[in-house]
């Protein structure tokens, strides 16, 4: 792999079965960059969750995602342009076509929306924007079920039988919690993340970079993802006082929550719970391919187990 030097680094020092899926991603990229006319050497591995996140150098100014599959490309594409449609300061695709490789991915490249910004206000402006906007617009949007594929991969993880027993046991109780939720206000656009969803700024422009596909939902989905990390995690904490204020100045005034704060609504502990199974289940699926994540999926499933006390550490945010 003709990577940059960031990423050869961390080649060195994973596992073999992690680094078969990195050469595996950067071979989907390469074939992708045939056909773009790209050049994929010293690209840079910024990140392997939820997908593979590459840039190109500085000389392109680009990134590319990898896609475990075509279906998640194409919506992520499509998602981008429904919301500039709507104004909204999103990172346009450098390309409207999909590129798929022989082993089911799928790459897609975007422009490159500079380095993620800290400041908690700009995540909720964007999200604020994004829960304006009339789902009816957009009758193509799947409906946000954050048990859907949930438990995939669960079988094949490196966990003892107790640990998947209650993976499964926890995910039946919160769905059954979650269809008889009382949802406070209707459904909307939502991005369906599991935590602050960051904005970008390369100096000039401020804007989101999609990595999951746009939802049909309910915003508290989203509140309660910006939250939660905060509550439970140790680590530097995100301003969420400001993210609060700042969604609530965006609010329009019809639409005005009955709980000003997302912490207050009856339904927030169901909700939390399940975003924190979701990000659990995230590395579970990727356990597999090292010891230290194997490791941290063990430390977090024991932490929902109740083994450790409040804040847990997950490690960087």
């Amino acid at each position: 792999m003709s990577v940059g030097t960031r990423t050869r680094k961390l080649l060195k020092t994973i596992s073999p079965a992690r680094r078969l899926d990195i050469a595996a991603s950067y071979e989907a990229l390469t074939q992708a960059c045939v056909a773009t006319g790209d050049d994929p050497a010293k690209a840079e591995l910024l990140s392997d969750s939820p997908n593979h996140l590459w840039s190109l150098g500085s000389r392109s100014r680009a990134l590319a995602i990898v896609h475990p599959d075509v279906d998640e490309a194409w919506a992520l594409i499509k998602g981008a342009q429904f919301l500039r449609e709507h104004l909204l300061p999103v990172t346009s695709a450098y390309y409207t076509e999909v590129r798929a490789a022989v082993d089911g991915r799928a790459v897609t490249f975007w422009q490159d929306p500079g380095k993620p910004s800290t400041d908690t206000s700009l995540s909720a402006w964007v999200t604020a924007l994004t829960h304006r906007i009339d789902p009816g617009t957009a009758p193509w949007l799947r409906e946000h079920d954050p048990f859907a594929h949930l438990l995939d991969g669960l079988d094949d993880a490196p966990l003892d039988e107790s640990a998947r027993r209650f993976l499964r046991e926890r995910a039946a109780q919160l769905r059954e919690e979650w269809d008889y939720l009382d949802w406070p206000t209707p459904e909307t656009v939502v991005l369906g993340a599991l935590g602050m969803v960051p904005c970008h700024d390369d100096g000039v422009h401020v804007g989101l970079l999609l990595r999951r596909p746009l939802r049909r939902g309910h915003r508290e989905w989203d509140l309660v993802a910006a939250r939660w990390r905060s509550e439970l995690l140790t680590g530097p904490r995100q301003d969420h006082r400001t993210y609060a204020d700042t969604y609530l100045s965006y609010e329009r005034e019809d639409r005005l929550p009955d709980h000003p704060y997302i912490g207050a609504w009856s339904g927030y502990q169901v909700v939390r719970d399940i975003v924190v199974l979701s990000a659990a289940m995230n590395t579970v699926r990727r356990a597999h391919l090292d010891a230290n994540i194997r490791q941290e999926a063990a430390h977090r499933i024991a932490c929902l187990r109740g083994a450790h006390p409040v804040p847990w550490n997950w490690g960087p945010r």
